[in-house]
């Protein structure tokens, strides 16, 4: 589940040798909208975020995180040499930049959906182990309560009471719901993170933390999302590959307003 910024890395140095994961990810959908991407993250980069322990509810999480000041990237860190991403016989590179691996966009006609496979290589076998990955491409996530992404003007939701979150079950994956803010200062960023089967087409956000949430917020603006992912672990030589796969619609808005009462 994404969170406030927090780091997902648990180690490294400034170079491919010592990082532990690296995340791959996948995004599908019709021509001009099928991407790949590489992610290492950088506990010393960009902006310095501090989260202290979650609330745990449910499937569910309540995050607040204190934003602190910029701090240069750590140059080189995460440079696992070259990559390459595929789709049937299109090959794209992943190539390190200045700041890290820039997100890649497959050329039209290319198009990926539900089912299909997106293949990522690389490695040099010396200070990276060679491996070769795949990321499925899961059903889009279509919520039904307690808006409809389809023309839903936001979601107003009563701090009273779990609310209930429907969408339209998925075969393969999970739903990420996210309700995210800032406080009245702007220096702490709020979230309600949630991880739910995404075969069973309903969940509940449990109340204590909708009511928490509320506390918080004070009157600043609220965003729900709504998306499927499908993520797989795969550890090749002790370096732990992550895929993140999804899916985009042209069709389907997966953000909304959220309003709490």
């Amino acid at each position: 589940m994404a969170s406030c910024g927090g780091d997902k890395l648990g180690g490294g140095s400034a170079t491919g040798a010592n990082i532990e994961t690296v995340y791959l990810i996948a995004t599908g959908g019709p021509s001009g909208s099928v991407t790949a991407a590489v992610q290492v993250y950088d506990p010393n980069a960009a902006e310095r975020v501090t989260c202290p322990s979650p609330v745990n509810a449910g499937a569910c999480q309540l995050l607040s995180c204190q934003l602190g000041p910029l701090i240069d990237r750590n140059a080189g860190y995460g440079n696992l040499g070259p990559m390459s991403a595929a789709v049937d016989t299109t090959t794209e590179p992943l190539t390190y930049g200045v700041s890290g691996y820039p997100t890649v966009t497959f050329p039209a006609p290319i198009a990926l959906g539900t089912g299909g496979i997106m293949k990522f290589s690389g490695g040099d076998g010396v200070s990276v182990p060679i491996f070769a990955v795949s990321a499925t491409i899961p059903d889009v996530g279509v919520i039904t309560e307690p808006v409809n992404a389809e023309g839903g003007s936001g979601a107003i939701v009563d701090t009273t009471q779990d609310l209930s979150v429907s969408w339209m079950p998925i075969s393969a994956g999970q739903i990420q719901l996210r309700i995210d803010g800032n406080t009245p200062t702007g220096d702490v960023a709020l979230q309600i993170g949630c991880t739910f089967d995404g075969a069973s087409g309903s969940g509940l956000v449990p109340q204590r933390l909708l009511s928490s949430l509320k506390g918080m917020v004070g009157g600043s603006t609220l965003y729900g999302s709504l998306i499927s992912e499908l993520e797989t672990t795969t550890v090749v030589d002790g370096l732990s590959i992550v895929t993140q796969s999804s899916q985009l619609s042209p069709t389907t808005d997966s953000n909304f307003e959220v309003f709490l009462q």
